[in-house]
């Protein structure tokens, strides 16, 4: 079944590791994987934006109001992007009071998910302010919408952390237990 996934935030933040940590799980899971990334004008703070479809066979991008699942490591970020989100897709945002009240109304007309949780907050306190990405990962890895199960993502990471791989692997651990509180 083909999922297509958008990854954005902002420079910086670890869209490009985010979209490859699910690339390489979904790899070794046996899919096949297209990426395509675009990036703002500026390394560090522009808008950064992959494009990523397991199982999919058409060109890499994804068009608008296609995508079944958004992972955004910025609230402005997932307020920009939405509208690649198909009617009854999921979001996952790094934010601590939900998305912008002014775009409830188009949530609940297409019927979306949106799920918050504070990674970077989150990753302040355990000594990394990197590593929210991850904790996104592991936050999405338990819910039924995304396709890479949690065990997946943490054979990823410690294949492909080098010696970063016990922080990262608290990191999904976070988000994915907070999921579930």
């Amino acid at each position: 079944m083909e999922t297509k996934i958008i990854i954005c935030g902002l420079g910086g933040q670890g869209v490009v590791f985010l979209t490859r940590l699910l690339a390489n799980t979904a790899i070794a899971a046996g899919h096949e994987v297209m990426v395509s990334e675009t990036h703002g004008m500026s390394q560090r703070g522009g808008s950064v934006l992959s494009h990523l479809k397991i199982n999919g066979n058409q060109a890499p991008l994804i068009q608008h109001g296609a995508a079944d699942l958004l992972l955004a490591l910025e609230v402005d970020e997932a307020a920009r992007h939405l509208g690649y989100l198909r009617a009854g897709g999921t979001a996952f945002v790094d934010a601590e009071r939900g998305l912008r009240p002014e775009l409830d109304a188009d949530i609940a007309r297409l019927g979306l998910r949106v799920h918050c949780l504070p990674a970077s907050k989150m990753a302040i306190a355990l000594g990394a302010p990197t590593i929210a990405n991850v904790i996104l990962a592991g936050f999405a890895a338990a819910h039924p919408e995304m396709p890479l199960a949690y065990e997946a993502l943490s054979h990823a990471l410690e294949a492909g952390s080098g010696r970063h791989s016990d922080l990262n692997l608290a990191a999904l651990e976070a988000g994915f237990r907070f999921s579930n509180q």
